[in-house]
């Protein structure tokens, strides 16, 4: 029965080619748009998923309530660790992992490598997490505090085929340290990926104790590492509490019921998508994508629904031929599911290959390095709930709608689908052209978003100016300055100690006149020389910027934003604290974003330094390469095993948003997608429209109807369901655009012309698709179409 059901189908897509055309085509190219989107979504979901207990794996946060709202950073102090191990016994085990930048050159066997990543940790790194070790002992990586670990793509580079446990490799630092174990290289959905790993002992060797800590594992002012624990499944709200009463208790700064000050954890399984404090980050993008697949798919479903009821007049005789001759209702629906079955494998297929072709291309466009393998758990897993999904709404209401046909009325040619099937055909193309319009709102104001950061003011001048850390040209900063101002195209050189486009460091070590005992104030110190803010361009709204004087050592500038937090009045000669430096305000900057304007302006406060170890050279842009050029002939002088590492303000500015970016094109090309399917059944529905109205028009043209008169009769019903559909889309389009846009501290505005042009575009398209058919319908000889009358 199953292959007279097949031949039965095949012989039907036969005589219809067009209509299986279009069903095809609708369905490949919904499936492979929802398929490439379903597996990056898998992949973002996946991170970190790897490891055995990553669901009793806790990252811990610390919160700062600054009384003008709650700062949460990602990292904590090394000491915390050190006294949660010791006093809390609901902490199974602690991992410390702190960045460094021990690895930026290392020799080996005569040779020099530079540009890989490296991270101190400590030895519960290999016991808490599950990365695969090739060589080496699990319980024992780091004998002693001359061992690293490589992963195999680090050791194949520094060794090639040779043995590489017990190597030695030579740090920047001329530090030596013997391999004693190699990873697998860190997978690509994990949160946690380096090169070489070393030892945390290394560091607690290396501290350097001041007036506050004299040890590593005292320190509770540096929040420098990254802390995870592995926890029992329900004692997380009870060890937060307690880390955080841990801190307070041997913080110097804090008294035990201060609660302005306290830590959270996030799960493992959600770093990638949370941000520190909880908030949605990559997961609202997750989360918008994963409804623009389902869109897609749904559809290409619509159109499969409507294009096969909108024929199902044409196949009553032939159904109800099969009642008359024995066949049940079972059979038939039996028959009519095989149908949509088989042309779901087709599609499926040729999606399938369509998906395969389209990675390298959708890799490139997404930033990811997916990999597109058939028999992948992934793969299989959105094949069958794609193929559930679209046999339910796309093939199981056609087919109950044709095995309910009435033989005789259907012979005698009384057959009617009715007003119900007719509405509910129509609500679906309504539907479709409401989540296209949805779609076009959403690209355009992606768009609109993404224009306006790009021209926001940022409260100084990015355009023209490159930047790169001096090593060793630290030393020779004034020479080096002196040789670069005098090349063509150079309009000044300055320096800082961090890059203005994201300035990174926080501290809360301040004080001023009038401050409150229990006030936490945290501020973002940049230091800076006198020639500083001229260059950057950066306004003072009161006082005067440095001289360069030794006096300048002792004074401070701040932006507005830390004027007004801290509630200095009239600031320009008080008292204002740095760590443990007294100096005195002598300007007020304008305000101006110290990162992206997903974040509000924060307080910053200058202080002086005649050099740093970020240097700013200002071009004038059309002789920008000339001082490029001069600039890596000076670094290859001074720093000759470094490779010249420069980046242009407005570039790092601009990959403060590549995810947005890259957000945006990727709506684009599925918006592309959205409307092509909608238009394809659309299609569909007009050329039967005018194959079902052919004796009509042909009277009507006798009659002396015009052709304009023809395309509006032909195409008003479909016009008034894209209107119908511009009005449902409109406020739905609003609402999740202005929720995407909470996430920027500075957006733009939703206007009222976003909703005009999208709902055009919409008609537009429509009407294109439509007129064709109509058009070819109005033209027609009314005598073809009469001849059998």
């Amino acid at each position: 029965m199953l292959y007279n059901y097949l031949i039965t189908a095949l012989r039907h897509f036969g005589r219809r080619k067009s209509f299986a055309l279009l069903n095809v085509l609708g369905l490949t190219i919904g499936l492979t748009a929802s398929l490439l989107i379903l597996l990056w979504v898998h992949h973002e979901l996946s991170y970190d998923t790897q490891h055995r207990q990553a669901d009793r794996i806790y990252k811990v946060n610390a919160n700062f309530d600054t009384g003008e709202g709650v700062q949460t950073w990602s990292s904590s102090p090394g000491a915390l660790a050190a006294f949660a191990q010791r006093t809390l016994p609901n902490i199974e085990q602690i991992v410390r992992i702190r960045s460094s930048s021990e690895a930026e050159l290392v020799k080996s066997a005569g040779q020099t490598f530079t540009g890989d990543e490296g991270a101190f940790v400590d030895p519960a790194f290999f016991t808490v997490f599950d990365f695969t070790i090739l060589r080496g002992n699990r319980a024992a990586m780091f004998p002693d505090t001359k061992s690293v670990v490589l992963t195999a793509s680090t050791a194949k580079k520094y060794f090639g085929d040779q043995d590489p446990i017990g190597q030695v490799i030579r740090t920047k630092e001329d530090r030596e340290y013997a391999v004693r174990g190699v990873l697998a290289d860190f997978p690509a959905n994990s949160s946690i990926r380096y090169d070489l790993l070393f030892p945390l002992e290394v560091l607690s060797q290396q501290y350097q104790a001041n007036d506050y800590w004299q040890s590593l594992e005292t320190d509770w002012g540096n929040f420098n590492y990254d802390t995870y624990l592995l926890l029992p499944q329900a004692s997380v709200a009870e060890v937060e509490d307690q880390l955080s009463q841990l801190h307070r208790t041997n913080h110097p700064f804090y008294e035990e019921d201060d609660l302005s000050f306290y830590y959270t954890t996030l799960p493992l399984t959600d770093v990638h998508l949370y941000a520190a404090d909880g908030s949605e980050a990559g997961m609202q993008e997750v989360r918008l994508f994963a409804i623009v697949a389902f869109v897609i798919l749904l559809i290409a479903c619509i159109n499969y629904v409507n294009l096969s009821t909108a024929r199902a007049t044409q196949r009553a005789k032939e159904v109800s031929l099969r009642k008359l001759i024995g066949a049940d209702r079972g059979q038939l629906f039996g028959q009519l599911l095989i149908e949509s079955t088989v042309l779901f494998i087709i599609a499926a297929a040729l999606a399938l290959l369509a998906a395969y072709l389209l990675m390298p291309v959708y890799n490139s466009l997404s930033g990811k390095s997916l990999t597109f393998a058939l028999f992948s758990q992934p793969v299989l897993v959105i094949l069958a709930g794609t193929f559930l999904f679209t046999l339910l709404t796309a093939g199981i209401y056609p087919a109950l709608l044709l095995s309910t046909f009435k033989p005789i009325q259907s012979l005698k040619g009384k057959f009617s689908i009715g007003k119900s099937n007719i509405s509910f055909r129509k609500a679906l193309v309504v539907t479709q052209f409401a989540f296209s319009i949805v779609l076009i709102v959403g690209t355009l104001i992606i768009s609109q978003q993404m224009q306006y950061v790009r021209n926001k003011k940022l409260g100084y001048d990015r355009e023209n100016v490159f930047t790169f850390g001096m090593r060793a040209m630290y030393d020779h900063y004034e020479a080096v300055k002196t040789e670069l101002e005098k090349q063509p195209g150079v309009l000044a050189v300055t320096s800082a100690d961090q890059n203005l486009v994201n300035v990174g460091n926080t501290t809360g070590d301040t004080d001023w006149d009038g401050k409150d005992e229990e006030q936490l104030f945290l501020v973002h110190p940049v230091r800076i020389d006198q020639h500083f803010l001229e260059t950057m361009r950066m306004e003072l709204v009161d006082g005067r910027g440095f001289s360069g004087s030794p006096a300048d050592s002792a004074h401070l500038i701040l932006n507005e934003t830390a004027v007004a937090q801290a509630g200095i009045e009239d600031p320009i000669g008080k008292r204002f604290t740095l760590w443990q430096t007294e100096g005195t305000i002598i300007g007020v900057a304008k305000d101006f974003h110290l990162a992206s304007v997903h974040q509000a302006i924060e307080p910053a406060v200058f202080h002086y330094n005649q050099k740093n170890w970020m240097l700013y050279v200002k071009t004038t842009g059309e002789q920008a390469s000339r001082a490029i050029a001069a600039a890596e002939t000076l670094w290859k002088e001074y720093n000759p095993e470094y490779p010249f590492d420069y980046q242009f303000l407005d570039e790092r500015y601009d990959a403060l948003y590549q995810s947005d970016q890259r957000t945006g094109r990727l709506f684009n090309y599925f918006t592309a997608v959205a409307i092509l399917v909608s238009c394809l059944g659309l299609f569909g529905l007009a050329t039967f429209t005018a194959e079902q109205r052919v004796k009509e028009i042909g009277i009507r043209k006798a009659l002396g109807a015009t052709v304009t008169s023809i395309i509006i009769l032909l195409s008003r019903d479909f016009i008034k369901l894209v209107l119908l559909a511009i009005l449902i889309a409109t406020p739905v389009a609003w609402y999740v655009m202005s929720r995407w846009l909470e996430d920027f501290a500075y957006r733009t505005e939703i206007g009222v012309g976003v909703f005009l042009l999208a709902g055009c575009a919409a008609l537009l398209i429509a009407l294109l698709t439509i007129s064709t058919q109509s058009i070819r319908a109005a033209l027609a000889n009314p005598v073809d179409s009469l001849r059998n009358e």
